[in-house]
C-alpha cells in the first residue's frame, strides 16, 4: 500500500475543521450541561450525520451552501 502525500493546504483545512468541530461540541454541551462529555460528542456526531438531510429538506439552506462553495473555489475572486 502506498502512502499519498497530503498537501499542507489539506492539513490546514483539516485543522480548521477540527477546531470548528470542537467549538460545535462545546455549543452542543451548553444545550444540556448535565450531559456527560462522551454523550455530548455522540450527540454532536448525530447532528452532523443528519445535516445532509436537513440541507436537502431546506432549499434555501442548500442554495446558501452552494453559493458559499462557489465563492471559495480556486480562481474565484469575489
Amino acid at each position: 500500500m502506498t502512502k499519498q502525500k497530503i498537501s499542507s493546504k489539506v492539513v490546514r483545512a483539516k485543522g480548521l475543521a477540527f477546531y470548528e468541530l470542537e467549538k460545535f461540541i462545546a455549543y452542543v454541551g451548553t444545550i444540556d450541561p448535565e450531559l456527560p462529555p462522551d454523550r455530548t460528542i455522540v450527540l454532536a456526531a448525530s447532528l452532523l450525520a443528519g445535516m445532509p438531510a436537513l440541507f436537502e429538506e431546506n432549499p434555501a439552506m442548500l442554495n446558501h451552501l452552494k453559493e458559499m462553495a462557489a465563492s471559495i473555489k480556486p480562481g474565484n475572486r469575489n
